[in-house]
């Protein structure tokens, strides 16, 4: 028999039967688990669990004075909002109403009275995976936060930069929003024509929809740090060139929060509109995007804008996981996103004028422009 991957695990048993609780001890210990305790009184759950912290438990479902739904009631109080305790049920009741009466009060896993041995040791190594997956998690996500608070406190001097309200400084101004956004994502030159692309789309959108000539001025350079959140994501999954999992995937999402953390709280227009565009840019206005589930115009203007440009940009250009689609394509996918993904009458706008879209990204952009409107732009 070989070793569990997680010998020094620990694991509790919990069973009013004396002759299941030795046979399971001495499965597990044969199998090479270290630390196995066990108890016939479901009433000790709370005070071994405070003592031992165990990393599984076993729980027969129907005891005497208090059985197994019972004893979850009482232990998942207990349990850390962030922590993850894995509950193999042990019962011969096999109906579908005790199976999920189980599984709404806590339990992860069910096996089958009488015991078959490698059923056992299979579904207890199987959820000690899951709990020490989740525990990799935790510690990666308090790592990355310390992270971000580090590289924070690195770009403080850079956005102080951004507040400098002089005309003489926009020109050094927009650079310092490029390079940084640059650094977000990758310091590539395909990752530095979609910030520039992305933000003149976002400006022309603008301007169809009305905003005067300074709000889109503001807009297009705010929206260079759309993805400014990139920088607290790992390269490993930044710029994972396949498909990401499930987790890959929620730590990527945290850059639209990590974005607006860098940005809010400034005194700036621009740098306040740019944590605008980093917390919304990848919300839907059905409601199914992220990471607040806006819905319709909850969502501000701004980040209804940018969601248009931003995906428009990426169907039409090469991607690190994909080649770019022709317009045609990219263009049958955006009306399909109409309504869902899409404000509706923004993206009829957009579509409308795409010839116009695409001839901006053909001019050259003149660098500090923010005067229209009555008075100079004060970042």
């Amino acid at each position: 028999m070989s070793s569990p991957a997680h010998p020094s695990a620990r694991v509790l048993i919990v069973d009013d039967q004396p002759a299941n609780v030795l046979m399971l001890e001495r499965l597990l210990k044969t199998a090479g688990y270290l630390d196995v305790r066990s108890t016939t009184d479901p009433t000790e759950v709370e005070s071994l669990y405070r003592l031992y912290r165990p990393d599984v438990v076993l729980l027969d479902l129907h005891m005497p004075a208090l059985d197994g739904f019972g004893v979850m009631e009482r232990l998942f109080p207990l349990v850390e909002p962030d922590d993850y305790l894995p509950i193999l049920v042990l019962t011969a009741d096999v109906s579908h109403k005790s199976k999920r009466a189980a599984l709404e009060g806590g339990a992860k896993d069910f096996i089958t009275k009488p015991f078959d041995h490698s059923e056992v040791l299979a579904r207890v190594g199987n959820l000690l995976d899951t709990r020490y997956l989740h525990e990799e998690l935790r510690r990666h996500n308090e790592r990355l936060e310390q992270e971000v608070r580090l590289r924070t406190a690195d770009l403080a001097e850079a956005i102080r930069q951004l507040e400098i309200s002089e005309q003489e400084r926009r020109v050094a101004q927009e650079e310092t929003i490029h390079r940084l956004s640059l650094a977000a994502e990758y310091r590539d030159d395909e990752t530095s024509r979609h910030i520039e692309r992305m933000s003149r789309y976002c400006a022309t959108l603008g301007r169809l929809v009305g905003r005067d000539e300074r709000q889109c001025e503001l807009l297009r350079m705010a929206s260079k740090m759309h993805d400014i959140g990139k920088l607290g994501i790992p390269d490993a999954i930044l710029l994972k060139p396949g498909r990401l999992t499930a987790e890959e995937y929620a730590v990527m999402q945290r850059h639209a929060e990590i974005g607006n953390q860098i940005l809010q709280g400034s005194k700036s227009e621009l740098a306040s509109v740019g944590a605008m565009l980093a917390w919304t840019h990848h919300e839907r206005v059905d409601g199914t995007g992220y990471p607040q589930r806006l819905r319709g115009d909850e969502i501000p203007l701004e980040g209804r804008i940018a969601a248009i440009a931003d995906v428009f940009d990426a169907l039409t250009t090469k991607r690190i996981y994909r080649d770019a689609l022709p317009l045609d394509e990219a263009l049958t996918i955006m009306r399909e996103g109409r309504g869902r993904h899409f404000d509706p009458e923004l993206l009829d706008v957009f579509l409308g004028s795409i010839d116009e879209v695409l001839a901006v990204v053909r001019e050259p952009v003149t660098q500090g422009r923010l005067t229209a409107g009555g008075g100079s732009f004060a970042p």
